[in-house]
Formats: structure tokens, C-alpha cells, sequence
């Protein structure tokens, strides 16, 4: 194996690390740490994404200038190849470490060969449905589905078990806590989240991780080769690349190159062709060639390229299906009449133009000041699944934070201004005084109208004689809510110490949005 081999398998290794560690950064970077405006760039690499670039140029959304920094990543596809799957991609790299800690070396078994086209019939079907307004991708996107199965999961439980083990060592006593409690002070301060955080749906996202992660039981990359819609794009831009593999097909009298790579990037037949569009420019081959160094990677070569045979019917059907998402999706959909208590994050109340912008990426949920903010299973119908929506239950919407809007890379959250997104209105509290304090129990509760954030308070109480448990007329300040204050923040919803529901909820709209 020559120096100059082994150093770029070296440095592709280094640069897999290096672009997770820093992934994961930006992961930790989206959170509130005592300031307004985020210091850190934490959806960098959701603006490098040409497939969220895609979506959003096919779904006619207004542009935003961020993402177009994408184009970056496919003029250098069109250098280099599929270079960003084998040295950039985090869910790439993710997968290569748990094939290493989960599985042992065992032969592919084939089937991400067979299923090779999938990805690009998947990338078709999701782009032709996003066109007639039904965008699906953030769900398949690799960027979008690993940062998410993070902030709903493995974040989550990552904090739950330092605090939990933290706890148990606490309890022990020296000697345990001179080494723990300096431990724990150090995973509070660089990795800990900023309060205990609580996802619903943990147990979906942890399987649909988990199946990508053990498809590699079956083949190497098999969401790679099989599956991934970015992958597929890049596969598209990567057959016209510059920098190409010699010699372009299998040696006669060696197959060492078809069991190295981790792709399968031959194409079947005779000659066994080297396909640009499946190559992740690993150089394993590169490195391990043993005769006499035929393998080397050259922007001269001038031979026939592979070709990619996608099937005039499969291409046929797979426009077809994405066209025949739409109505399906459509048929339990509530983008024209939303649940009326299905709070949208502030400035998306349009619920049509938000489904059409949201790549589902979870960066709102995983900065969200007060863990208010939830992912969406039903309630916004199948297109809806995984948007944000509000709890306030779980946690309000803070009056003085626009966190969510500077994380969301496609502006289905715009960008506010405080006092702008302070006025900005989600929806509207009222009372059911079947459950409020003061008018079942005649006493006087004032928690919601304390924390009510606006100026002048959204809650007044109007003061009147009313019977209380023992039978006795007392004055009591009967609380209501002015809905030409409210901002629909939820702060109220979230502190009345009413058990279970709150006496006091947010409703959407007072009217059937049209």
C-alpha cells in the first residue's frame, strides 16, 4: 500500500470525524444560553442541503438567500462526484461507526443492489408531489431524519441518564462524588441540555432510527444505496463529474475492487462498469489495490460512462405516485380547517403555506426555550406528521424569545422581530368555568392573569357575588380574557394548577380559517 493511498483513506477518515464532531456541535449550539440571537450558525449544514434547496425552489416558496449556499455542494458534485455521502454526510458516518459497534464483517447479501434505482423512483415522487404542495422530503432527507431522531431521543435520554446516574452517585457519597460531582459539573456546563427535556412520539423516531441503523445488518450503506433521496440527487449530478475512477471498469483477472467497495459501484454486465452516480470516493479501492497499483482517480479519462438505466415505466410510475400522494395525503387533511388547537410556532398560522415550507428537520423542537414546542403525529393530518406545534401544556411560547425563527432554515417560522413576534397572534386563551377555580369553588385562584405576558393583560377579573362550597355569597374576581391582548402564548394554559386539562386553554381561531 503506497503512502499516498493510505494518507487520503486517512484524511477521508478524519473529515467523516471531523464533520460529525462538528454536526454535533451545532446540535449543542441550538440552545439558549442567556442571549437573544443564537451566537452559532446551528442550521449550517441544513443551508448546505440541495435537496431542502430543491424542495423549496419546486414548492414556489419564498426564496431564502441561505439556503442557496446548497449550489456550493453541487458545483463541487460536479467536480468531484458524491463526495459529500463518503466524507461529509453525519448519518453516513453514523451508520459506518454502528456497523463497527454493532455487527460483525459478514458478506452484503445483495439487496441494496437490487434496490439501487429505489432512491432515485423515491427522490422523483417526492419532488413531483412537493410540486402540487404536498412536501414530504424533510421525512427522507438524512440531515433532517438524524438531527431529529437526536433532539426527540437520544438527547433526551442521553440527559436523563447523566442526571439519573449523577443522582444515584450523589446519594452514595464520598468517596463516589469527588469523582462524580466534578464529572457531572462538566457534562451540565458543555453537553447537558439546558433544562430536562420530554418529546412525545420517542418510541416512533426510535424505530424508524433503529431501521436504518440495522439495515446495515444487510448491506453497507444499505439506506445509502437503496434509499437515500440526497443520495440519489447526488448520484444524478455525480454521473457527470470530472474527477473519474481508472481504469472505468473491472480488471478481467481481479474482482478485489467489487468486495472492497462499501457501494457496489459496478455496474452488472461485461465489461462491469465503474458508476460515478453510486460512488462515494471512499477510496478503499485506491487503498487496498495489490496489483501493482492499478487503481487511481483522474480528471482525464475520456472513456465511455456507465450508464444509469432507470426504466422508462418504473420513471412513469414513479411520477405517478408522487401525483397520487397528493390526494391521499389529502384525505385527512386539515390544512384548510386546522384543529383548533393546533398552535403553530409564531408567523407559520398559515397552515397551507407552513406544510409546504417545513422539512420536519427538529430544530425548533430542540432550541425551544420552554420544551412547548412538540412534534405533530395526527393532528395536522398525514402531511402534517412531524411539524412543530405547541403545547402549552408542556411548556409556553416566552414572550422574549425568537429561537425558533432563527433556527428554521426554510422559513416556515419567518424571522421576527421581538416586538414584531410579541404582537404576533397564535391564538386566542378562553376559560371553561367548569374547571376554573373561582367559578366552581367561588375563590379566588389570580395564577393565570400573573403570568400573562402582554401589556396591558390579555386576563381581567370581574369582580361579582357568587356562592361558594359552604353556600355563602362572597365577592370573587371572576377572570376573562380580552381577546384584542392576546397573543395566544399559552403562559396561562401552563401555570393554572388545575389538574389535567387547564381551565384555561388556547384555541387557534376563534373562526374556520378559509
Amino acid at each position: 500500500m503506497s503512502i499516498k493511498s493510505s494518507t487520503w483513506l486517512t484524511l477521508r477518515r478524519v473529515s467523516q470525524v471531523v464533520f460529525l464532531a462538528l454536526f454535533l456541535l451545532l446540535f449543542l449550539k441550538a440552545e439558549f444560553v442567556e442571549q437573544e440571537i443564537l451566537a452559532w450558525p446551528v442550521d449550517l449544514f441544513f443551508r448546505f442541503d440541495p435537496l431542502i434547496l430543491a424542495s423549496h425552489l419546486v414548492s414556489f416558496s419564498p426564496l431564502v438567500g441561505g439556503l442557496f449556499w446548497a449550489l456550493v455542494l453541487v458545483a463541487l458534485t460536479f467536480i468531484l462526484g458524491r463526495f459529500f455521502c463518503g466524507w461529509v454526510c453525519p448519518l453516513g458516518t453514523t451508520l459506518d461507526g454502528a456497523r463497527r459497534l454493532l455487527f460483525s464483517p459478514r458478506p452484503d447479501r445483495g439487496v441494496a443492489a437490487r434496490w439501487r434505482r429505489a432512491k432515485y423512483y423515491l427522490l422523483l415522487a417526492l419532488l413531483v408531489s412537493t410540486l402540487l404542495s404536498v412536501n414530504l422530503i424533510g421525512l427522507f432527507d438524512p440531515l433532517s431524519l438524524l438531527y431529529r431522531s437526536l433532539a426527540i431521543v437520544l438527547y433526551p435520554a442521553f440527559g436523563y441518564g447523566v442526571e439519573h446516574a449523577a443522582l444515584v452517585l450523589y446519594r452514595l457519597g464520598p468517596p463516589a462524588t469527588y469523582v462524580s460531582e466534578p464529572v457531572y459539573q462538566f457534562f451540565k456546563a458543555a453537553l447537558l441540555p439546558f433544562r430536562s427535556l420530554l418529546y412525545l412520539m420517542p418510541f416512533l423516531t426510535l424505530a424508524l432510527f433503529a431501521l436504518v441503523v440495522a439495515a446495515e445488518r444487510l448491506d453497507r450503506r444499505f439506506w445509502c444505496r437503496a434509499l437515500c433521496p440526497l443520495g440519489a440527487l447526488y448520484g444524478l449530478l455525480a454521473r457527470f463529474s470530472l474527477l473519474r475512477r481508472r481504469p472505468t471498469a473491472l480488471c478481467p483477472d481481479c474482482g478485489d475492487c467489487l468486495e472492497t467497495c462499501k457501494m457496489d459501484a459496478f455496474a452488472p454486465g461485461q465489461p462491469s462498469r465503474h458508476q460515478n452516480a453510486e460512488c462515494q470516493l471512499c477510496l478503499s479501492c485506491l487503498a487496498r489495490c495489490e496489483k501493482d497499483n492499478r487503481v487511481t482517480f483522474t480528471m482525464r479519462s475520456k472513456a465511455p460512462r456507465a450508464p444509469l438505466d432507470l426504466g422508462r415505466r418504473q420513471v412513469i410510475s414513479a411520477v405517478a405516485a408522487g401525483a397520487a400522494m397528493v390526494p391521499l395525503m389529502r384525505l385527512g387533511s386539515l390544512a384548510r380547517r386546522p384543529d383548533e388547537y393546533l398552535i403553530r410556532p409564531p408567523g407559520a398560522q398559515d397552515e397551507a403555506e407552513f406544510l409546504a415550507r417545513c422539512v420536519r428537520c427538529g430544530q425548533c423542537l430542540k432550541v425551544c426555550l420552554t420544551n412547548g414546542l412538540q412534534p405533530v403525529l395526527w393532528e395536522a393530518g398525514l402531511e402534517g406528521l412531524y411539524t412543530p406545534r405547541l403545547i402549552p401544556r408542556m411548556g409556553y411560547c416566552n414572550y422574549s424569545c425568537t429561537l425558533c425563527s432563527q433556527v428554521c432554515p426554510t422559513g416556515a417560522i419567518p424571522r421576527l422581530e421581538l416586538k414584531v413576534k410579541q404582537t404576533t397572534n397564535l391564538g386566542v386563551a378562553f376559560f371553561d368555568r367548569s374547571r376554573c377555580i373561582p367559578y366552581t369553588e367561588g375563590a379566588d385562584c389570580l395564577v393565570c392573569e400573573e403570568h400573562c405576558p402582554t401589556s396591558p393583560k390579555a386576563i381581567v377579573f370581574n369582580e361579582q357575588e357568587v356562592s361558594n362550597f359552604q353556600g355563602e355569597r362572597v365577592k370573587v374576581k371572576l377572570p376573562v380574557v380580552n381577546p384584542d391582548r392576546c397573543n395566544g402564548c399559552g403562559h396561562c394554559e401552563n401555570v393554572c394548577p388545575v389538574g389535567g386539562e387547564s381551565a384555561i386553554r388556547v384555541k387557534r381561531s376563534l373562526r374556520v380559517e378559509i
